[in-house]
């Protein structure tokens, strides 16, 4: 195992797999590439009827928060003696992670169960749970 796609989203979980992607990397002598993925998408908050207003969350804002967990998990790896390439992916997180990592040729991907376990999450199902059955490279959830 030489090539290792590490998936976050900045959550709690994604910090445990992270931990467990780096023991397992420093083990094999094995590559680390982290990615994380943005949808492209606007949110609408507030209600005209009350007039509590509107808030767009651009697509910039969504980017630029994915960019800080790219730097933060950057961090993290160079703490643990590991340089890592980053991987800003754009569209539908399970699709792009699979894809990235049968084009990238990864031996493993790893990335924690539910992150963020939101409502939303419940609803749709989680990112782990899709990329275990969409993806052709073994898989590695971490609780």
């Amino acid at each position: 195992m030489k090539k290792i796609l590490v998936a976050t989203d900045g959550s709690e979980k994604s910090k445990h797999a992270m931990e467990e992607a780096s023991e397992l990397a420093k083990a094999l002598k094995a590559e680390i590439t982290v990615i994380s993925v943005t949808q492209e998408t606007q949110y609408y908050v507030g209600d005209q009827t009350f007039g509590s207003g509107h808030m767009f969350v651009l697509q910039e804002d969504i980017e630029k928060a994915v960019k800080q967990i790219l730097t933060k998990s950057s961090e993290f790896f160079a703490e643990q003696g590991l340089e890592v390439e980053t991987i800003m992916g754009k569209g539908y997180p399970p699709d792009v992670i699979c894809e990235t990592a049968e084009k990238g040729d990864f031996d493993l991907v790893v990335l924690g169960s539910r992150g963020l376990g939101s409502l939303r999450g419940f609803i749709l199902g989680s990112v782990s749970n899709r990329v275990a059955n969409l993806c052709k490279r073994s898989i590695m959830v971490v609780k």
